[in-house]
């Protein structure tokens, strides 16, 4: 059985996002647990960094651009999204019912 996950995609511009991926890194479980990952494209050179949240389907849910690498989501934030999309209704969107995970919006 394939696992489709929901991706927060970095794509980096100029500056440095160490920093920034050395947080998400340190969540990396908790994504895992709600079926979401970070991946990372090669910087761009463009001036602005750019992270879009994709949900397991391939539809982009946000896209948020930022010169410096800590003005985008925290970790925290990509937890909230990746147990929304964990627990929304593919068809709909609609939550699913999220007490068996664990996770009670």
């Amino acid at each position: 059985m394939r696992r489709l996950d929901a991706t927060a995609l970095l794509l980096p511009g100029r500056g440095d996002t160490t920093k920034y991926l050395e947080g998400l890194t340190q969540e990396r479980e908790e994504f895992s647990a709600w079926s979401g990952r970070v991946a990372l494209l090669p910087p761009d050179g463009d001036p602005l960094h750019r992270l879009l949240v994709i949900d397991r389907y391939g539809q982009v849910f946000e896209t948020v651009e930022a010169a410096e690498a800590d003005r985008l989501p925290s970790a925290s934030a990509l937890v909230e999204w990746f147990k929304f999309l964990a627990t929304a209704c593919p068809e709909c969107g609609v939550l699913d019912d999220p007490r068996p995970r664990g996770y009670v919006p």
